[in-house]
């Protein structure tokens, strides 16, 4: 009874998924409701189509089979459950579908001969006489076994051809992902390598075109280098102050000013003149406050995390601890920039991410003037 009744399922979701697929689609938001039909109704087919291979296997319905066979029964059933499931969703796909060179020809001539409706009737009629027919020595006949051995074999031809053809194109895309990969990788060593010429070869009469390269976490090898080179100007602290005093700094675009390289390269390389930097560093201030709050103020704008504000109270704090009552008038002027109420940005996002950036930068100075509260 059972089997009956997953026998009459699977015919049942094959003809409404050979009635949806062998109608056009249809355009617009009716197109929404195609493909979710689709869904169920292939769902449908591939559920019922499975529980009734099992169920007749399980059932002894295959012991008829060549006793080579017998020894993987299992797998022969699954095998030829999978064969058929594919065949009968390309053919139904394919009914009229074709892309010249995408398939042997001898698939079209398949697709054409209506494969779609003549292999799921020898596969439903087989079905329903292992499971009714009178079992015997003779059971079941030779049409039986002919139908079966037809619809199988063509059932296995095909999948394994559209097996293969997906197949192929995983391999295909696996080989052009590498190839995309090793591209991206000679490039980056070629980007890597013309940097390490870059600053090996550097000349210029400053330091400013290094500073690039010495932010934590660049990479070691090409920051080690640069700071190497640093080094070796004399007036590798004059360059510093000169960036950090530029006339009109507040106007300059903000990926125009190595401030932010100022400050990186100050964190961790400590200078022997220090005294000569707080009012480089005051003026500094002063514009990091002009520029957050036009920035909180801008929904627009999304540059606030160039300000680097966290690196430069840690600067403050390791390299400058000293005079932190000449730097907390202007700390305390940032802090009031900083509270300014940002305006809510567009995508919730980049909402988040600004919120996320102006909160800490809020309690790094926060942390510093509670430090330095006296």
């Amino acid at each position: 009874m059972l089997r009956n009744i997953l026998i009459v399922l699977a015919i049942i979701a094959y003809c409404l998924l050979a009635n949806l697929l062998l109608h056009s689609k249809p355009g617009g938001d009716a197109r929404v409701g195609y493909y979710y039909a689709f869904l169920v109704y292939g769902a449908a087919f591939v559920i019922s189509t499975g529980f009734l291979a099992w169920s007749m296997n399980v059932n002894h319905c295959f012991d008829w089979l060549p006793t080579s066979f017998l020894r993987y029964r299992n797998w022969v059933v699954f095998v030829g459950w999978l064969a058929f499931v594919m065949t009968t969703f390309w053919s139904l796909e394919y009914h009229t579908k074709w892309i010249e060179g995408e398939f042997p020809q001898f698939m079209r001539w398949l697709a054409l001969s209506k494969v779609y409706f003549w292999v799921p009737l020898l596969v439903f009629g087989t079905c329903l006489y292992l499971i009714n027919g009178q079992r015997g020595t003779d059971f079941p006949p030779t049409w039986l076994k002919g139908a079966f051995t037809v619809s199988f074999s063509v059932s296995l031809l095909i999948g394994l051809v559209v097996f293969g053809k997906f197949g192929m194109l995983w391999i295909q895309k696996r080989i052009d992902v590498f190839q995309v990969k090793s591209a991206w990788k000679a490039g980056q060593q070629a980007d890597y390598q013309k940097a390490l010429d870059y600053i090996n070869n550097y000349q210029d009469s400053t330091i400013a075109g290094l500073l690039k390269y010495v932010e934590s976490g660049n990479d070691e090898q090409l920051r080690n280098n640069a700071l190497a080179k640093i080094k070796t100007y004399p007036k590798n602290e004059e360059d510093l102050i000169a960036i950090l005093t530029q006339k009109d700094l507040e106007k300059v675009y903000i990926y125009d000013d190595n401030t932010y390289y100022v400050y990186a390269y100050l964190d961790g390389n400590k200078v022997e003149h220090p005294e000569k930097f707080i009012q480089p560093i005051i003026y500094s201030l002063n514009v990091l406050s002009i520029r957050a709050e036009k920035d909180i103020n801008d929904p627009f704008s999304r540059e606030l995390g160039l300000l680097n504000i966290e690196t430069v109270c840690r600067v403050l704090e390791t390299q400058f601890k000293a005079y932190a009552k000449e730097f907390k008038p202007s700390m305390l002027k940032l802090q009031k920039a900083l509270t300014t109420e940002a305006p809510e940005r567009k995508y919730e996002p980049v909402r988040k991410r600004y919120v996320k950036t102006l909160n800490k930068f809020r309690s790094a100075v926060n942390n510093w003037l509670a430090a330095n509260s006296k």
